[in-house]
């Protein structure tokens, strides 16, 4: 019974951090929660600060030629 309580606990606490720290910042708000630090900028969003890096830069691989298997 306890353990259940304790694990229910934690799995609260991880979806209020993960609503905390990827809610728009304007929701957050309105709701009178302070955003987590560094995320979402003037705009709000977790995409607006940028680390995720862009998805349209090519991908930096080169081909390797595998020789053929001989079949016996």
């Amino acid at each position: 019974m306890a353990q259940n309580l304790v694990v229910g606990l934690i799995v609260i606490a991880a979806a209020l951090y993960v609503v905390w720290r990827y809610l728009p910042k304007r929701w957050l708000q309105r709701l009178g929660v302070k955003p987590a630090p560094g995320c979402g900028g003037d705009d709000g969003g977790c995409s607006s600060c940028g680390s995720c890096g862009s998805a349209q830069q090519p991908p930096n691989e080169k081909t390797v030629a595998m020789p053929h298997s001989r079949q016996q």
